[in-house]
């Protein structure tokens, strides 16, 4: 009998001791997410084909087929954005983060090889596939992360350095991919491909944050899923932030869109050798991304001084601004302003994470966060689409029809602008206390 008690009380011992181990174990393992965290933004985001693929996919297909390849990642990421999301909450951060990581790796490896329109097709799917995993999901992780050695306060802060590596790596991605790009416009896509090695290397390392490893999918259907997601506007101040998103989804684009086309009515008259187009363009991007980074760097500083609502209603204005001189005077000396059009996301992006994220309980957050980047992407086609009868009978590249489109997109910026800040001081007057479970 004495001896059955030993052992049971031995038995009940290991069982603590390797509780206590295992509980170790994932501090550390969590400890580890939170210090690699930065690192896997600055890997993920080193596009180095950006400068270059239209040019690239230009080199290959005609005007047409590279407006269906573009049609056709919108297409898929509207598809995968939500259910990607949903995939996150209820399977867990890290397995959804794999599949991101795993797809850009095998669309620039399909890119970087070429061929016809079937395998850019897919390639394009998959690196919609890439992006749409990967949407949502990083921010929770990131918060999760947190959350699970309880330095949640930290989160802004260290939202700050995570967007500014992500531009100071989005720089250094562009000058190397148009350089690369200079020589053979498919090394663009195997320097990203590289990267991405990089950061699935990062992904493997990662542990599952506390919330998500007994993380399971009964009683958590889909449509509840959303149905509990789009509830969570019934609060003022996150609807605020919600249309706040939606409309800098629309606003970041324009100068994004129509920047070449602008530099190019600028510049007509001075000659450059094709070859080194995609220089030109890695530079350009380059430049307006290390403007990006210390913008980012000094974020959470600024929201400190102005408040939240101040801070994000400033990236409207900037935006605005640029817009608006862009559409009023075709001047190469507007070129340097232009250089500016990351600075409203890149002052955005840690505020902006750090106000909405804890008022999302873990368990909905990254189909909150899918949800309100597809409708910022649906707003942003559906102003394409507006804008586009603007320029029916005119050339694209033609200044009268830039012009119309770029007013147009001011007046809506104007419209957006006084609606926000007229619904900014009510929206955030009662404001309820942020939830992070």
């Amino acid at each position: 009998m004495g001896q059955a008690r030993s052992r049971i009380a031995a038995i009940k011992a290991d069982s603590i001791t390797a509780m206590a181990t295992a509980g170790s174990t994932n501090q550390l393992g969590f400890e580890r997410n939170v210090k690699l965290y930065p690192w896997y933004q600055a890997f993920y985001n080193a596009f180095a084909w950006m400068p270059v693929f239209f040019l690239y996919f230009s080199q290959h297909l005609t005007l047409d087929g590279v407006l269906r390849l573009e049609a056709i990642y919108y297409i898929v990421v509207v598809i995968l954005e939500v259910p990607s999301g949903y995939f996150s909450d209820v399977v867990g951060r890290k397995k959804t983060l794999l599949i991101s990581t795993t797809a850009l790796i095998f669309s620039y490896i399909l890119f970087a090889l070429g061929g016809g329109f079937a395998i850019f097709a897919i390639a394009q799917a998959l690196l919609a596939m890439g992006i749409s995993f990967a949407s949502g999901t990083d921010t929770s992780f990131h918060y999760d992360s947190l959350a699970s050695i309880d330095r949640e306060d930290q989160f802004a802060q260290r939202e700050a350095v995570v967007a500014r590596n992500t531009f100071l790596s989005g720089a250094i991605a562009a000058l190397i991919g148009g350089c690369l790009g200079a020589i053979d416009l498919r090394f663009a896509y195997v320097a990203s491909a590289v990267a991405a090695v990089g950061t699935l290397t990062i992904v493997l390392l990662f542990t599952e944050p506390r919330s998500h490893q007994q993380a399971t999918v009964l009683g958590r259907g889909f449509i509840s899923q959303l149905k509990k997601c789009v509830s969570m506007l019934s609060q003022r101040s996150l609807a605020w932030l919600f249309g706040f998103a939606v409309l800098m989804v629309v606003l970041n684009h324009i100068p994004y869109e129509f920047y070449q086309t602008y530099i190019k009515l600028t510049s007509e008259d001075i000659d450059a050798p094709l070859s080194m187009a995609p220089a030109i363009a890695g530079l350009h991007m380059a430049v307006a991304m290390l403007i990006g980074s210390y913008i980012a760097a000094h974020s959470i500083r600024l929201r400190d001084r102005l408040g939240i609502g101040p801070t994000l209603l400033l990236c409207v204005v900037i935006q605005t601004v640029i817009i608006a001189v862009m559409g009023s005077v075709l001047s190469i000396w507007i070129v340097p302003l232009i250089l500016f059009r990351v600075a409203p996301r890149a002052l955005m992006t840690a505020p902006f994470n750090a106000a909405v994220t804890p008022r999302i309980p873990q368990a909905q957050r990254a189909t909150y966060l899918s949800i309100q980047s597809l409708v910022g992407r649906l707003a942003f086609s559906a102003v394409l689409l507006g804008l586009s009868f603007l320029a029916q009978k005119e050339s694209a590249s033609d200044w009268i029809s830039l012009k119309k489109i770029l007013l147009a997109s001011t007046f809506l910026a104007l419209v957006g602008l006084v609606i926000l800040s007229i619904t900014h001081r009510w929206c955030f007057k009662h404001d309820s206390q942020p939830v992070s479970e």
